[in-house]
């Protein structure tokens, strides 16, 4: 591009020289006496949203600490404990119930349990015993395949990546040029 393609000048162009803007003839002039107006108007309003709609009695705040002082020092309270109502007796008894028969049906019962385990033969135990040992090693042989397979699914994503950053070279940043 030219030098003198660059630098536009307004008087070359008759549509950027043109003022856009039209301001009525006078406007200047009447302006002052215009905003004084609409200044009092609305000094006028705010006079009026300052009047107060709620009035206090006359020395309302001095007298009001006596009248709380005079309410609350002299009036006697009454106590009444809540261990001599009668909702309160039959809910403690009725928790008291509901806790005693909660122990008895959800604790277990020790003589069935050791009953139970008297008609099994203790090879039958140890066979049972045997088999489960077992089955835990062979869930921890299944771990190292697990390792494998993870191992093939990350190879495979990281190769997936390293494609896309070849293909799109906008992608592909030099992050030494950035100071930390």
């Amino acid at each position: 591009m030219s030098e003198k393609g660059k630098h536009i000048k307004l008087e070359d162009n008759s549509e950027l020289s043109k003022n856009i803007f039209d301001v009525p003839e006078g406007y200047f002039n009447s302006l002052q006496s215009r905003l004084i107006e609409n200044s009092e108007s609305l000094l006028q309003q705010s006079d009026e949203l300052k009047k107060l709609p709620f009035e206090v009695p006359t020395n309302y705040f001095d007298e009001l600490t006596d009248s709380i002082m005079d309410k609350t020092i002299g009036a006697e309270t009454k106590v009444i404990p809540i261990t001599h109502q009668l909702w309160f007796r039959v809910t403690a008894a009725a928790a008291s119930l509901v806790l005693v028969a909660s122990f008895y049906f959800l604790l277990p019962n020790q003589a069935e349990a050791d009953h139970s385990l008297t008609d099994i033969s203790n090879d039958t135990i140890i066979e049972y015993l045997n088999a489960q040992q077992h089955s835990n090693e062979n869930i921890f042989d299944g771990l190292d395949s697990l390792d494998l397979i993870l191992d093939d699914i990350i190879a495979e994503e990281l190769n997936v990546f390293a494609d896309v950053l070849s293909t799109n070279t906008e992608l592909n940043y030099d992050f030494e040029y950035f100071d930390y």
